[in-house]
């Protein structure tokens, strides 16, 4: 039998004390493997094996197999010494898995106790990316404060915690001790350093699968092919356009770049027009919407506040996209109720866009979500209403049906008779 199973960021996908029968397959997303209460691997590569050892050594399972971040996962539940007769190939697998389980091991052994400091316990992980499981955690590895910094503001908005080094030695320490969603190295580290460094991170058990990026300058070629000949994921260039260098990470760590728009919070869909509406985030915005407008379907979701507050003027842009987005959930008749967070003598204005015209215009979260909250709670009393006013209708109906003729009045011929 095999099952397709997503989990949520924090959701146990293997639990500890099962005997269990055949294996799994990660099919998106990552896991961390937890032994009391320690973190002691990661598995983040999308076709990685795991949970095939319970059944291998037949012994119930000593550890807690959890998704860090949401995660699709397949689950083979069938005797492995049945598929490997079926399909030999995925005995080969099994066995180059384990091998590179073996290997790591063994380097682990070789270090000694002293250096597997990088054990943590998952409560100290959680700690670290401010209490969220599964949160977005980045290396930054340059000699120039000022490119940490800028770094660090522009991942500030997608709220992903980042770490820095200044060289290759410091950074090699950070990651003996923690693992990471992705890392960036300076190629203009000196003697050379970056590749280096990354030819020895990709040895490292903690950083293993972990996405290497490479830092150039804009128009750099040289940089570049030596980045990507060298085996870097890609690279982002200097100076840093925000949207852009946003985007190539979450491409790398294959992440829904529609989050940095789009996201639902408590019962809602929340739409943040961004100030900057470049051609770049234009399109962006425009190639995400129909599938955000889809998850929101699929999440059972009726309420949407689109936030244009902070827009330092409304520009042909911002109608554009909120118009349009507008127009999809129009044409799609969906039962919808929207609202708009808008300031300023212009902030009617957005209900003479198409689709828009009956959305309330708030100055606040707060206030929306309370408009959001009356508008349905008065569609509900209206639906009861209305079999209710039929009722007497109804009855007036069926009396007047049920009513006996009176007689015709007799004719005066026939009084005459």
């Amino acid at each position: 039998m095999i099952r397709q199973q997503e989990y949520g960021a924090g959701e146990v996908v293997l639990a500890e004390g099962e005997l269990g029968t055949g294996f799994c397959i990660l099919e998106s997303g990552s896991l961390e493997v937890i032994r009391d209460g320690k973190v002691i691997s990661e598995i983040d590569m999308a076709g990685a094996i795991f949970g095939e050892l319970s059944e291998l050594l037949s012994l119930k399972r000593d550890a807690v197999i959890r998704a860090k971040t949401d995660s699709r996962v397949r689950h083979i539940e069938e005797n492995i010494a049945s598929i490997c007769e079926k399909n030999p190939k995925v005995a080969l697998k099994l066995m180059r898995t384990l091998g590179r389980r073996l290997y790591r091991m063994n380097r682990l052994a070789v270090r000694g106790d002293s250096q597997n400091d990088h054990l943590r316990s998952a409560d100290e992980l959680q700690e670290e990316d401010g209490g969220a499981t599964g949160g977005i955690r980045i290396l930054i590895v340059d000699d120039k404060p000022n490119i940490i910094s800028q770094l660090k503001d522009i991942f500030s908005r997608s709220e992903w915690v980042c770490k820095s080094a200044h060289d290759e030695e410091s950074a090699i320490a950070i990651c003996n001790q923690s693992s990471f969603s992705s890392i960036l190295i300076s190629m203009a580290l000196p003697d050379d350093a970056a590749v280096d460094l990354r030819r020895k991170l990709k040895t490292n058990h903690n950083v293993l699968n972990t996405p290497i990026l490479g830092m150039i300058v804009k128009g750099d070629e040289a940089a570049q092919k030596k980045a990507l000949d060298s085996g870097f994921a890609d690279c982002i260039t200097k100076p840093f356009d925000p949207n852009k260098t946003e985007a190539v990470m979450y491409n790398v760590m294959n992440l829904d770049s529609s989050a940095r728009y789009f996201k639902f919070v408590e019962d809602y869909l929340y739409f943040k027009v961004p100030n900057e509406l470049s051609n770049f985030v234009m399109n962006d915005i425009k190639e995400n919407m129909d599938t955000r407008i889809r998850n929101t379907i699929n999440e059972g979701i009726v309420k949407l506040i689109i936030d244009v507050s902070e827009l330092e003027e409304i520009g042909e842009e911002a109608i554009e996209v909120v118009g349009e987005f507008a127009e999809k959930i129009e044409d799609m008749k969906l039962p919808m109720r929207g609202a708009i967070l808008a300031t300023g003598e212009d902030a009617e204005m957005w209900n003479n866009l198409d689709g828009c015209e009956d959305w309330g215009i708030c100055e606040d979260l707060e206030e929306a979500k309370e408009h959001l909250a009356r508008e349905i709670e008065e569609a509900e009393d209206e639906e009861e209403e209305a079999p209710a006013a039929a009722e007497p209708a109804a009855e007036a109906e069926t009396e007047s049906e049920a009513a006996p003729e009176e007689p015709a009045a007799e004719t005066e011929a026939e009084a005459e008779e």
